[in-house]
C-alpha cells in the first residue's frame, strides 16, 4: 500500500511542477493537455526560446530541457532521466517518440578558433534536429546537429547519430550503422 501512496504523491507532485513551469515561462511553454515533469528538472525557455507540445509529455527525474530557439514535441512523449534535449535554433520531435537515460539531443557545436596558441570560444554552429514519428532512443546516445532520424526507428544504446537516418529500421554503433530493417 506504501508504494501506491507514493507513487500517487509523486504523480501529484510531477503535475505541480509541470504547471509551474508553464506559468514562469508563460506563452513560451505551450502544452495541449496537463502532463508531468519529475524532481530536480531543468526546465530553461530563454526569451528567444519556445518549448511548444503537441499532446502530454511525461519527463522523468534529473532532465534537462534548454531552448534558446524551438522545441516542438508531439503527442505520447516520454523523457527518462539525466537526459537532455539543447536547441539553440531548432529541435522538432515526432510523436510517440521515447527517449532512454542519459541521452543527449542537440542542435549546435561549439564554434572555436585559436588566438596564437590559445583555444577560444566563438558562439556556437547550429543546423535543426527532427526526430520522426515512432521512435525509441535507448541509453546513453547522442544525437547531434543536422540530422533527421525518420519514422519507425530504433536506436540502440550507447549509439552516436551523426547523419541522417532512414525510416523502419534498427540502428546501433559508434557511428551508427543500420543493423535490421524493421518493414519491407
Amino acid at each position: 500500500m506504501k508504494l501506491f501512496y507514493k507513487s500517487k504523491i509523486y504523480k501529484v507532485a510531477s503535475v505541480l511542477r509541470y504547471l509551474t513551469a508553464r506559468i514562469i515561462h508563460g506563452s513560451r511553454f505551450q502544452c495541449a493537455k496537463l502532463s508531468m515533469i519529475g524532481n530536480r528538472c531543468g526546465i530553461y525557455i530563454f526569451k528567444t526560446g519556445q518549448l511548444n507540445c503537441a499532446g502530454r509529455i511525461i519527463i522523468n527525474n534529473d532532465v534537462m530541457i534548454y531552448a534558446k530557439g524551438k522545441i516542438n514535441i508531439g503527442t505520447q512523449f516520454n523523457c527518462n532521466q539525466y537526459s537532455r534535449i539543447v536547441a539553440h535554433e531548432r529541435i522538432e520531435i515526432g510523436n510517440n517518440v521515447t527517449i532512454g537515460q542519459q541521452v543527449s539531443v542537440l542542435d549546435h557545436d561549439h564554434a572555436y578558433e585559436y588566438a596564437g596558441s590559445d583555444l577560444q570560444l566563438n558562439g556556437y554552429t547550429t543546423a535543426p534536429v527532427t526526430i520522426g514519428n515512432n521512435v525509441w532512443i535507448a541509453d546513453k546516445c547522442t544525437i547531434l546537429k543536422g540530422v533527421t532520424i525518420g519514422d519507425n526507428v530504433i536506436v540502440g544504446a550507447n549509439t552516436l547519430i551523426h547523419k541522417n537516418v532512414p525510416s523502419d529500421c534498427v540502428v546501433g554503433g559508434v557511428p551508427f550503422r543500420i543493423l535490421k530493417k524493421i518493414r519491407g
